[in-house]
């Protein structure tokens, strides 16, 4: 079933080019839609050159947003959240929206 959900990331430290590129190759290989936000920077997780930046510029000090879309969205923010445990502080699911939310032609607060 299709879904949308939104997670807060704090970061303790920066990622690794590695796990950076994982988080790409699971976006690549799959039917899910990834996004990073934090203050004014914004990444598809699907384009390297535009993750790679955002990581590179992003505020450590800051949370990030990550907005996962697709199916089986628990599953893969939990493979995202143990490929970068010696990296997360803190991780909180925002917001969880059904298919039938997403598809009803409604704004949602992400």
């Amino acid at each position: 079933m299709e879904e949308l959900s939104s997670y807060q990331l704090h970061l303790h430290q920066p990622l690794q080019t590695n796990q950076v590129m994982k988080l790409y190759k699971l976006v690549s290989k799959s039917n899910q839609n990834i996004y990073l936000h934090q203050n004014h920077l914004i990444a598809d997780g699907g384009h390297l050159p535009k993750l790679m930046s955002f990581f590179l510029l992003m505020d450590i000090e800051e949370p990030l947003v990550m907005i996962i879309d697709g199916e089986e969205v628990e599953e893969t923010f939990q493979e995202i959240e143990d490929s970068w445990q010696e990296n997360i502080a803190e991780a909180n699911r925002r917001t969880k929206y059904p298919d039938s939310i997403i598809n009803s032609n409604i704004s949602i607060f992400v």
